[in-house]
């Protein structure tokens, strides 16, 4: 009889701070996982296009006691791919196969996140095509597509994401894509381990399975506040009176 392997540990792998949009510093951020969200063994910060807080986050590691995995959302031709375990800036608006190729020559994993999101490329011009032939992600090199995201409001799109990624064969993740604190958590990548190497090792190997929850509807209202307030600051620095 085959045992079916238990995934014990917990981590959240796409998480927001005020690098790019999120509504929260990263050290109020790291503080607020340490009090609150005990259960996460590792987190990634994956601010948009910039790696600055998710290098301050990892060189105060010793204050906390979950890992912290460095990573970036970087904006692609095709959509968002969330390049893990890079410490170099990965450049914005490439294609799928050479930001792919950048965040492994980084030394990182390139994971592709919420492909069917509404607002993303990825939905607009190619999900007919990745629909047909999902091998081509594969083919560009692609380790894992997020299955899970628990900020999305298109209905229907992490299950379709999650049978892509079966069909293909390819490793999943969860992750909360929070913005704000209180959604730390509610999507989660599950695997054999408690530490970022294990965590690492899981997804080159394919051995993680990806579950969650939605935002809590107080989330959603914290964060297009927070994002009424950013763009109500961007337009006046842009056009001062």
């Amino acid at each position: 009889m085959t045992l079916k392997p238990q995934f014990v540990g917990y981590a959240d792998l796409h998480i927001h701070t005020t690098a790019s949009d999120g509504a929260t510093p990263v050290r109020e951020l790291l503080a607020y996982i340490a009090r609150k969200r005990s259960h996460l063994n590792v987190i990634a910060i994956t601010d948009h296009d910039t790696l600055d807080s998710a290098l301050w986050a990892c060189d105060h590691q010793h204050q906390y006691s979950f890992e912290i995995v460095p990573g970036i959302e970087v904006t692609s031709r095709i959509g968002h791919i969330l390049a893990l375990w890079v410490t170099t800036p990965i450049p914005a608006q490439m294609d799928l196969h050479d930001t792919v190729a950048a965040i492994h020559e980084a030394g990182g994993l390139a994971v592709l996140a919420h492909p069917f999101h509404i607002e993303m490329d990825f939905v607009r011009h190619n999900a007919p095509r990745y629909g047909r032939q999902p091998e081509v992600l594969l083919e560009a090199g692609l380790d894992a597509v997020e299955v899970h995201n628990a900020g999305l409001v298109t209905p229907g799109s992490n299950l379709v994401a999650r049978l892509m990624a079966k069909r293909i064969g390819i490793a999943v993740t969860g992750s909360s894509d929070a913005h704000t604190p209180g959604a730390v958590g509610s999507g989660v990548t599950r695997f054999m381990g408690s530490t970022a190497a294990d965590m690492r090792y899981a997804l080159e190997h394919k051995l993680t399975t990806a579950e969650g929850t939605a935002w809590l509807v107080t989330e959603y209202i914290k964060y297009l506040q927070h994002a009424g307030q950013r763009m109500a600051k961007q337009s006046l620095a842009q056009h001062p009176s």
